[in-house]
């Protein structure tokens, strides 16, 4: 069981004028989750939903700009259904979890950002996909600038103080996904949890998962995939859980970008 309202409206001429704000941020910007003020919440309290844009925790917010993407919805035992706000809110919607489970999901539309080679190829090492830029040299533009598409696949998961129904691993649709394959708040410290990675709905293979807290932000754990497109997380301290993965391909015979990159998300807590 679940509600959905807006937090507030704004003007016209304010939306605008945020929007303009925040288009270069919204391009600069690395990791991209969704961030509810209580991930396990009272039945029927008030949760306000945000989406940031940072790195480690750290960083913006986006308002509710139904331009900026192609799925914004939670799902529930009852069904899938868009999270409906106003816009320009910001935090973006404001929902209520009555019962059970609610997950969270956010697929944006493409965005456009050029990086110098050290930027890029330095952000290639961080996030495991350092064999693009063997790529690169085989190209000859390891020196280059790095024209890029991107797109945002994030999930949140909340659980109700009232049981209810799990949609933890319901499967969304979207372009990289993350799926954990048991209930991450069946988890206590010091248990382990694996995730599942899909890549245009199939397991993807090699790519790298990385996961931190909020409360410990630099105590990173990082696990390729396996063939089965599969990881194992510990869940070694208590907190808020983020776990990422992004992939990355060539763009062929593209007028304005050489590359297509996915982000994809999963937050969740355990005490």
């Amino acid at each position: 069981m679940f509600s959905v309202f807006p937090v507030r409206s704004i003007s016209l001429i304010s939306v605008s004028t945020l929007c303009a704000m925040l288009l270069c941020g919204r391009a600069l910007a690395h990791d991209f989750w969704i961030e509810p003020d209580n991930f396990t919440p009272a039945s029927a309290d008030p949760v306000s939903i945000s989406l940031r844009e940072g790195v480690k925790f750290k960083g913006n917010t986006l308002p509710y700009i139904d331009e900026w993407f192609r799925d914004f919805s939670i799902t529930t035992a009852e069904g899938r259904k868009p999270v409906v706000s106003v816009l320009g809110d910001d935090p973006a919607a404001s929902i209520q979890v009555e019962s059970g489970q609610a997950l969270l999901g956010y697929q944006s539309t493409r965005s456009f950002v050029e990086l110098d080679a050290e930027k890029f190829n330095g952000y290639l090492e961080h996030e495991g996909i350092e064999f693009i830029r063997e790529e690169r040299r085989k190209r000859g533009e390891d020196n280059d600038p790095a024209p890029e598409y991107f797109v945002r696949c994030a999930k949140a998961l909340l659980q109700s103080a009232i049981p209810g129904e799990t949609v933890y691993a319901e499967e969304l649709g979207y372009t990289l996904e993350l799926i954990p394959l048991d209930d991450p708040y069946a988890q206590a410290t010091g248990d382990t949890l694996e995730f599942k990675l899909l890549f245009r709905g199939e397991p993807i293979e090699g790519l790298l998962l990385q996961a931190f807290t909020r409360e410990h932000p630099d105590d990173i754990q990082k696990v390729r995939t396996n063939a089965a497109g599969r990881g194992e997380i510990s869940l070694l301290t208590p907190g808020t859980w983020f776990i990422k993965a992004v992939q990355i391909q060539p763009i062929m015979g593209d007028p304005k970008a050489l590359w297509q990159s996915y982000w994809a998300s999963y937050l969740f807590t355990v005490d």
